[in-house]
């Protein structure tokens, strides 16, 4: 963002804090400053986003405010039963949360803390619970709706530019990453592009459910981006596919010149995109004469006598073609959103009417331990006020709540708590120089917007940078919340200090269970999420007619889960002779390759085919049960009566596809078995 726009951002903020405040106060609500940092809490420098993260906190404040009014009533007299039943039900929203990752989740996390916050708020007074419920609705809502109406009114910024931005990017990235691709296996360096590429388009993905929410002519463009987030996903694979043949041609003493021509001329195109920034009518042109000239080179090939270094130059070849054909249509679509009206190209209509909705990868595990540990948190909070008799135990509990709901989905998610308790500690002695300095000595609404300003003012434009977003999310809720600003001024030193002390306790108990119940290793995180990996392409290999598809772009997430926990490590070489994610997402290229081939040439009715898919899945099933080995001999005959029998078959389009998918496969999968006698052994 440019310096205007984060300028224009922080007054648009300010004004939508302050009419919120003016409201409140002409209303007599009870508690204005809920609609206070309501505004901050939505606030994001783009108008759709602004709207979309409204829409799911109002949702989900209703929702809890709901489950509030009905869980009260019944179980106040039993408070311990009440605290039960809260903690479980913030449990449950986070778990709820975890999973879906879109912004979505907003709305289960609020459904899940608002209850916390209007329940435990009358359990001296429960037969005002509806009118708290109401009356926290209105506020939230107030806050809700002043904040979208300032951001969509007053200097709008449409996701629209930002997405573009991010695709051009990313797409650049990419074209920049293949120029420079090292003719040698899996290394650190992929682990990082890993990491990079994949959190890049599951951030990108995210960022397009924001159009939906745009109120301006923003084209929607969904089918073209979901065709470009799957071709972007397969370039890693395709890429390391290269690498990997590479590796295995030199193991054999195979330096094949023709193909190591290929590479550099596909570097040169490459090299080329990243100077123009767009794949214009040359580059085009040069791509095609690419295509031409691998499938020339695997014509030569044809007439050269069958064996594994034959096979392993083919399946690279086959690969580049790919690769270069992927890196093409990325542009192609990247170009296409530039478009005021954007259309997918012809080309890859087809391609595109194959895809399925996009859906993340979800981590029931992380999950599970998300949701209890949240609910822990809740419930201790709950044993210290009720047990303790602590007047302020209420607003820990409210806290503990809040705080394990906001930070469960992290990696380690205590780290952001301790940060938080800072963030209040530094807003107390501000929020206490406007409560007690400040305020005796102004009257009226004009002169407390113009104090107030400054500070707004501050925590609004912080927010416009994204390693100060959630400091300045954090120092704005705690001063908004010691400031406690209500309909008529009342100071209460005693009062400012207790409340503030046990919102700070509530995030420490917060920070406490999850380190006990929900920090785990990284790498046995990333372990479990390779074996979900390893159950998806069980499944993907048996079912006659999975969605490959929906199946890429979830294992394309998933990779990037797994980088991050790998790179984190400080073990990434020990790791990836165990993890490797890049390897599963080629065999699942594999497999679909096969299955879009069909039966191979002279296979009647597919039957061999699909007795390799099942002996893949018997192996990956195997695998799960620690027994990496057992189902390889069986893998390993079956795609070698497969190879047998295409290499039979005269030259053709199919037979190639047919030959690089089982050269692939045999290479991922049997990677220390020599190959078939007819075919020769690597030295």
């Amino acid at each position: 963002m440019r310096t205007m726009q984060k300028a224009t951002f922080a007054i648009a903020n300010t004004c939508a804090v302050l009419a919120a405040l003016y409201v409140a106060f002409a209303a007599n609500l009870e508690r204005p400053y809920w609609a206070m940092f309501s505004v901050f809490v939505i606030a994001k420098p783009i108008s759709g986003a602004v709207r979309s993260k409204a829409t799911f906190r109002l949702t989900g404040t209703l929702v809890g405010a709901a489950m509030a009014v009905f869980l009260v009533p019944p179980l106040v007299q039993a408070p311990a039963l009440l605290c039960l039943a809260v903690s479980i039900w913030v449990g449950l929203c986070v778990y709820c949360s975890v999973l879906d990752r879109t912004p979505r989740s907003y709305a289960f996390m609020l459904a899940g803390y608002t209850v916390a916050i209007v329940g435990f708020s009358v359990v001296n007074t429960p037969e005002s619970v509806f009118d708290t419920a109401v009356a926290r609705v209105e506020e939230i809502g107030l806050g809700i709706i002043c904040g979208a109406v300032a951001h969509s009114v007053i200097f709008p910024q449409s996701v629209t530019d930002e997405l573009k931005e991010r695709i051009k990017t990313l797409v650049r990235s990419c074209a920049q990453w293949i120029a420079d691709l090292p003719p040698q296996p899996c290394h650190l360096v992929d682990l990082l592009a890993q990491r990079r590429f994949a959190t890049a388009v599951t951030e990108s993905h995210l960022l397009y459910t924001h159009v939906a929410f745009e109120t301006s002519d923003a084209p929607r463009a969904r089918l073209l981006m979901r065709t470009l987030e799957e071709r972007i996903a397969v370039l890693l694979p395709r890429a390391s596919a290269v690498q990997r043949n590479l590796a295995a041609l030199s193991a054999v003493g195979a330096k094949p010149a023709a193909l190591t021509s290929l590479i550099a001329q596909v570097s040169r195109w490459a090299h080329a995109l990243v100077r123009e920034g767009k794949c214009s009518a040359g580059a085009m042109r040069e791509q095609s004469e690419l295509q031409q000239q691998c499938a020339a080179a695997l014509k030569r090939l044809d007439c050269s006598p069958p064996g594994w270094p034959v096979l392993l130059e083919q399946s690279a070849i086959v690969e580049l073609s790919e690769l270069t054909q992927a890196l093409a249509d990325c542009s192609r679509l990247a170009a296409a959103l530039e478009e005021p009206n954007p259309r997918l190209p012809v080309a890859l209509e087809k391609t595109a009417k194959r895809s399925g909705s996009r859906a993340l990868s979800a981590d029931r595990g992380l999950g599970l331990l998300s949701g209890i540990a949240a609910a822990c948190a809740t419930l201790i909070a709950c044993v210290l006020w009720i047990g303790g008799s602590w007047p302020e135990g209420l607003v820990a509990a409210q806290f503990a709540a809040i705080g394990a709901s906001l930070f469960a989905a992290l990696d380690n998610p205590a780290e952001p708590i301790l940060p938080a308790v800072a963030g209040i500690l530094l807003a107390l002695p501000f929020a206490a120089l406007y409560e007690f300095a400040l305020f005796p000595r102004i009257h009226g609404f004009p002169s407390l917007a113009l104090v107030l300003s400054p500070a707004l003012l501050l925590f609004s434009f912080m927010q416009t940078f994204r390693r100060l977003e959630g400091t300045a999310l954090v120092l704005a809720i705690a001063f908004s919340g010691a400031l406690a600003l209500a309909p008529s001024y009342q100071a209460d030193f005693a009062s400012f200090l207790n409340t503030n002390a046990a919102e700070i306790v509530g995030l420490l108990l917060a920070g406490v269970a999850i380190l006990a119940l929900r920090t785990v290793d990284p790498l046995w995180n990333a372990r479990r999420l390779s074996r979900a990996g390893w159950q998806s392409l069980s499944r993907l290999a048996r079912h006659p007619r999975p969605s490959f598809e929906r199946w890429l772009i979830q294992m394309f997430d998933r990779l990037g889960l797994i980088a991050v926990r790998l790179v984190g490590t400080k073990r990434e070489s020990t790791a990836l002779r165990e993890i490797d994610a890049l390897q599963d997402l080629r065999v699942g290229l594999g497999i679909d390759a096969l299955r879009k081939v069909g039966t191979s040439p002279g296979a009647a009715n597919g039957t061999t085919t699909q007795a390799l898919l099942e002996a893949i899945a018997r192996a990956y099933e195997e695998r799960l049960r620690g027994a990496r080995d057992r189902a390889s001999a069986a893998v390993a005959q079956h795609i070698d009566t497969e190879i047998a029998a295409v290499c039979a078959q005269p030259p053709s389009a199919t037979r190639h596809a047919a030959l690089a998918a089982l050269t692939s496969l045999r290479l991922e999968l049997l990677p220390n078995r020599a190959p078939h006698a007819a075919l020769g052994r690597p030295a």
